[in-house]
């Protein structure tokens, strides 16, 4: 007896389907081992997407992939959340004006500390 298929194993997505943009995302992701299953539910509720014709059911249907999506930081509010604007805490990619204000919060804890 062979392994189960994961959904959407061995079937082509087609160019602009869900699946399609899903697969995408997901061999973007740093995904670790205990993310497996979130992934294999977001191929599963594409694959049902892509071939579901009921607005009511498509719309039930996405808000169920955003919300796995977003589990696994794979949206700009899960994306937002994890780096705030602007970028890093680190200062790595702080603003100059962002740089400039720092400075000068150093320079005068520097005069009064």
């Amino acid at each position: 007896m062979s392994a189960p298929e994961e959904p959407g194993e061995g079937v082509e997505p087609a160019t602009g389907s869900v699946l399609a943009a899903v697969e995408q995302t997901l061999e973007a992701l740093d995904l670790e081992d205990e993310d497996v299953g979130a992934a294999t539910l977001a191929r599963r509720l594409a694959v049902a997407l892509d071939v579901e014709t009921s607005g009511r059911t498509v719309a039930e249907l996405s808000g169920r992939l955003l919300a796995v999506l977003d589990a696994l930081g794979a949206t700009p509010a899960a994306r937002k959340s994890i780096v705030p604007k602007g970028g890093a805490h680190d200062g790595a990619a702080e603003s100059p004006k962002k740089a400039k204000l720092r400075a000068l919060r150093d320079e005068h804890d520097g005069r009064t500390g």
